[in-house]
This record gives C-alpha cells, sequence and structure tokens, in this order.
C-alpha cells in the first residue's frame, strides 16, 4: 500500500460506521430497497453501540462496565441500562462477577482466543457442508457484500471490515434455513469480530504483513463466491475451513515477528471426527 494511502487508511480507523449505517449502504450495493424504519428500543440502541465499542477494543477487555457508566456515557436510564447488561451478558460480551461487585467486559486472553479459534472453525467446516448450493440470490448477494468489503479492506476501518465480514458469512447461514445453527453461527463471529479487530490492530506495526493478509482475505472471498456460484461442493469444503484458519495463522505470524508478548498456552488446529 502506498504511504499516502496507509497514512489516510490509519486516519479513518476511528471513523467507523454505526451498523444500521453499514446495513444500508450494504443494502444499496446489493441493489435492494431500504428497509422499511424500525422503532428501536433505548436499550436495544446502546446495546447495539455498547456491542461495537467492545468489539472495536475502545472498551477494552476486562473493563468494568456499570449502570452509572451506561447512565452517563449513553444516557440510559437505569431500567434500560440494566437491561443492556443483561443482553451483553447474554451474548457473552460482559460477565456479571457479583463477588467482585460488578460487571466486566470478556477477557481475551490467548486461552479465550483458542475457544473462539475452534468455534470459528467449527461453524465455518459445518457452513461448507450445509449452505444450500440451490440459493438461486445467494452468489449475487456475497459478490454485492464482497464490492463494500473491498473498499472497507483499502480504507483500513477494521470495525466496518468485521462486520461485512460477518454479513458475508451469515448471508450463507441464512441459506441453511436453520434457527439453531443461525444463532450459534451469529454469536460465534461477533467474538470472531473482536478478535480480528485485535489481531488488526497489532498487525497495523507490519503494514507489509497486513496488506499480504487483507489481500488474501479478499482472495478468499472471491473463491467463496466462484465455489458458490459454480454450486461446487469440493470447493466450498476446501476454501472455507483454510478461510477460517487464517485466523489462526493470522495469530501466530504475529506471536512469530515478535511484535507481541508470547502467550503461555498454545494453539492446536482443529480436528473433526472423520478427518
Amino acid at each position: 500500500m502506498p504511504e499516502s494511502r496507509r497514512a489516510a487508511a490509519a486516519m479513518s480507523k476511528t471513523g467507523q460506521t454505526e451498523p444500521s449505517m453499514l446495513a444500508a449502504e450494504t443494502n444499496a450495493a446489493m441493489g435492494r430497497a431500504p428497509a422499511s424504519p424500525k422503532k428501536v428500543s433505548q436499550t436495544g440502541a446502546a446495546v447495539e453501540k455498547i456491542r461495537s465499542r467492545i468489539i472495536d477494543l475502545t472498551i477494552p477487555p476486562g473493563s468494568r462496565i456499570d449502570e452509572p457508566l451506561l447512565l452517563k456515557e449513553f444516557q440510559l436510564g437505569r431500567t434500560p441500562a440494566r437491561e443492556a447488561i443483561n443482553q451483553l451478558a447474554a451474548e457473552g460480551f460482559v460477565k456479571i462477577l457479583p463477588n467482585r461487585g460488578g460487571t466486566f467486559v470478556r477477557k481475551l486472553d490467548l486461552a479465550e482466543i483458542g475457544e473462539i479459534v475452534v468455534a470459528h472453525q467449527l461453524v465455518e467446516n459445518n457452513l461448507a457442508q450445509l449452505c444450500r448450493l440451490d440459493d438461486e440470490t445467494l452468489a449475487d448477494d456475497l459478490e454485492r457484500i464482497q464490492s463494500v468489503y473491498r473498499v472497507e479492506v483499502d480504507n483500513r476501518r477494521y470495525l466496518n471490515i468485521t462486520a461485512l465480514n460477518e454479513q458475508f458469512h451469515m448471508r450463507m447461514n441464512q441459506s441453511i434455513g436453520n434457527s439453531f445453527f443461525h444463532d450459534f453461527a451469529q454469536s460465534t463471529h461477533r467474538h470472531v469480530r473482536r478478535l480480528l479487530v485485535y489481531l488488526y490492530t497489532l498487525e497495523s506495526a507490519l503494514p507489509e504483513q497486513q496488506d499480504e493478509q487483507f489481500e488474501l482475505n479478499v482472495q478468499q472471498h472471491d473463491r467463496i463466491i466462484e465455489a458458490v456460484r459454480d454450486k461446487d461442493r469440493e470447493a466450498l469444503t476446501e476454501v472455507l475451513p483454510e478461510h477460517a484458519g487464517a485466523t489462526q495463522d493470522r495469530l501466530v505470524r504475529l506471536l512469530q515477528s515478535n511484535t507481541v508478548a508470547p502467550f503461555p498456552v498454545k494453539l492446536r488446529p482443529l480436528v473433526l471426527p472423520g478427518n
């Protein structure tokens, strides 16, 4: 990436788009009419904002998040504040710890990262087997999401990159038509987003390596779209696990680069039954 473009990208990282605005932008790229306005509760709007701040690490792992913070920073009343905390706890982003006298953002140490990596690989392995290749609009929808994804990658807007990556994979999960699997996949991808923002932030110290990794991500998305369009199950079962495994590979490269402190736990690749 040229220096001028890299500098502009660095300046844009804090200029993230709110999820609802990004969804509207993606719908426009996909040629869809804007969704009918939905009334969002005060609690729902606050949860979306707080979740985004946790994902983009503005609210760091392990930090305390309680009613006074929500009252001050998000102008919530006491009841909506409690509801927001309960919703975030249900999603696994915060833990309510009465013995420590408060609610804390979920940590992100290597043990936690290992759990996210395994869950992500499981989701993508299953998706490769279950994705409905007879969904006639799937390939076009993925291509249109990809067009917006490329723009956000070029601008290095980390939160938006992860949001679009989630949309890309959840559009495939939507084709399966299983609400239980959909909910598990969505929960997993939300936690993968926080991990990816963390990795992207660390990688910013190694711009050439980051450029290479993002280019690989874009290429893998293109291969996924091609497999879906060609209804090629074999190609899909090859590229989706490979794509999920790239997150772990990214972390390993960072550890080997000595740009981050070593962790005490080793990651091991996921081995599924029958493999």
